[in-house]
């Protein structure tokens, strides 16, 4: 697998893309990119088109760009694949605020055909899907479980959109250019065996405190165990309403456990009505944990056990993680860990990641392809 990457911090959107671009061959197999809103999404996606003509592109505007162990806000990254031994295809997904399992279903048969792949037939091992969605839509728990239905088996793996955090317009690149309330899905088959690899890392783990959602509404919680959302968290925590502030709620996510899995459910804001707004969607009658903390980098060496060396990582981190991270100057060391458990990493820091059907915060979800070279 041959594995072009490059990165630039210039704000000029044609010169940036220049610069990231330099050296890479025109006929590439597959082009991811990353970018922040201080590069126009709009001449980032013409300046690739006309430098890479025909090449299958996907990427979105982020909260901080990751390119083989260095992290970086306001820069733009790229990384292009040949000889990878899979097939791609990249399908763009327009108006996801309306996208329903009918628009699931011709998506998934659009990426079937593009990878020669029948689903009557085929291995779902053999493939995986990645997602990169507008995270200002609030659509992810719909788009990603219809989504994940009609593929019928094929893994799932996404992320969430950023705008540095400005929280105003979020960008997707893909067939179409850059897009706000849209969606760009990517399906890699393996050829001869090319392996493929999802891992899901999070540093949380649960605590016998728990509270049942008695009330509440798409991403709202009004009521923890009869209780205002607020007096019942601060009640599992053994501590006054008035102690929960956003370093409490930072540190102490909750969680819920799902086929084996640990999956966090993070705060994004309490209201003053004492209601509780979170980064994905919380159902009446969910019994959720208190999130315990771990050591965020010995559990990220621990975590990136994959069966076999990839050459080649895309990488869907969390925001909360980033600017945990940023908090302790964990960057570095953090990127060290990275780059010894992959050859090749392209990534981006999310406003929420997608695996499998799930939206999911405070995650680091990763895919890796091919061997890494001995």
């Amino acid at each position: 697998m041959q594995v072009y990457q490059g990165a630039s911090t210039l704000t000029d959107a044609t010169e940036a893309v220049a610069e990231a671009a330099a050296g890479m061959p025109a006929t590439l197999e597959m082009l991811f990119v990353f970018s922040s809103t201080k590069q126009d999404p709009d001449t980032v996606a013409a300046c690739l088109a006309e430098r890479f003509p025909g090449v299958p592109l996907a990427g979105c505007t982020t909260a901080g760009e990751h390119l083989s162990g260095a992290h970086s806000t306001g820069g733009l990254v790229l990384a292009g694949l040949d000889e990878s031994g899979l097939v791609w295809s990249s399908v763009n997904v327009p108006k996801v605020s309306e996208f329903g399992s009918a628009e699931a279903k011709a998506l998934a048969e659009d990426l079937f055909q593009a990878s020669g792949m029948d689903p009557e037939e085929m291995d779902p091992e053999t493939a995986v899907c990645l997602l990169f969605v507008d995270g200002l839509q609030g659509v992810e728990e719909r788009l990603s479980s219809e989504l994940a239905a009609a593929l019928q088996g094929v893994p799932l793996a996404g992320g969430s959109a950023g705008d540095d955090l400005k929280f105003e317009k979020t960008h997707v690149y893909g067939p179409q250019g850059a897009q706000s309330n849209a969606a760009s899905v990517v399906m890699a088959r393996s050829l001869n065996g090319t392996p493929i690899q999802i891992l899901k890392h999070q540093h949380f783990t649960s605590t016998p405190a728990s509270v049942v959602v008695t009330q509440a509404e798409g991403r709202r919680v009004h009521e923890f165990d009869g209780l205002p959302a607020l007096e019942g968290y601060a009640r599992a925590l053994a501590c006054a309403p008035e102690e929960v502030n956003g370093d409490v709620s930072f540190l102490n996510p909750l969680t819920f456990a799902c086929n084996g899995e640990l999956y966090v459910r993070s705060i994004q804001a309490i209201n003053p009505d004492g209601s509780i707004d979170f980064y994905c969607a919380v159902e009446e009658g969910m019994v959720l944990d208190i999130g315990g903390h771990a050591d965020m980098t010995q559990s990220l060496a621990e975590g990136l056990a994959w069966s076999q060396r990839p050459a080649f990582v895309v990488g869907f981190n969390c925001i909360l993680r980033a600017l945990e991270a940023s908090g302790g100057s964990l960057h570095a060391e953090q990127g060290q860990v990275l780059t010894q458990a992959c050859q090749n990493m392209i990534g981006f820091d999310t406003y929420g990641e997608q695996l499998n059907g799930l939206h999911i915060n405070q995650t680091l979800v990763a895919v890796g392809f091919g061997r890494a070279a001995a």
